[in-house]
């Protein structure tokens, strides 16, 4: 038992860097390069047209495109935040996995996949130049300065702009939102419909 425990501790990641393993299929090749140019002209019609009729919008029971074009155009805010997201997770890495069905999907960014296994609601990794502190102040003492993509267990989170975390080392301290990314943050996922790549999710949280 205390070896199993041990082999797990050591073979959980510590870090979770943009990976990519979906290059080398030419149609979702040409997906992807479909879906930055949306995402960069801002195009909602050519983004939508990327997607499967039942792509899923929230974990609410909304599906469908007419329920993202509604979801995501309701307010400026809205839309404002869809270009942000989605332009963010793009920069991030695509990986291969499979579902509880056996059915393969993709998504980026790639440590929705590659940070399987971790908890998805008190894991976070720090982006680049993300600093830990002594307290919730931007002005605290810097404990350090945490490498790229450095796995974080969170250890208090209130909903404000500040985390407090633990590092895989032990370190202790708190890091500002914005200075890190939570491994359930928006994710596109695709899947195959009718054996064509599609964007079957646009979601965040689990």
């Amino acid at each position: 038992m205390l070896f199993t425990a041990f082999a797990l501790a050591v073979a959980a990641p510590v870090n979770l860097p943009p990976v990519e393993q979906c290059r080398g299929d030419a149609e979702f090749t040409r997906l992807r390069q479909q879906l930055q140019k949306a995402v960069t002209a801002r195009d909602l019609d050519g983004l939508m047209s990327l997607m499967s009729e039942d792509v899923r919008v929230s974990f609410g029971g909304q599906s469908g495109r007419e329920r993202f074009s509604d979801y995501w155009t309701a307010s400026e805010q809205d839309q404002e935040l869809l270009w942000a997201e989605l332009g963010s997770a793009l920069r991030l890495g695509c990986a291969q996995a499979v579902d509880g069905e056996g059915k393969p999907y993709r998504a980026i960014p790639a440590m929705f996949v590659t940070g399987d296994g971790l908890d998805g609601f008190s894991t976070w990794a720090s982006l680049p130049g993300a600093v830990l502190r002594s307290k919730p102040d931007a002005k605290a003492v810097a404990r350090m300065r945490l490498p790229a993509w450095t796995v974080l267990s969170e250890v208090e989170h209130d909903g404000g702009s500040w985390i407090e975390v633990r590092t895989p080392k032990g370190r202790d301290g708190f890091v500002s939102t914005e200075q890190v990314r939570s491994l359930i943050d928006y994710r596109i996922i695709f899947g195959q419909r009718e054996g064509r790549w599609q964007i079957t999710a646009f979601v965040a949280g689990d």
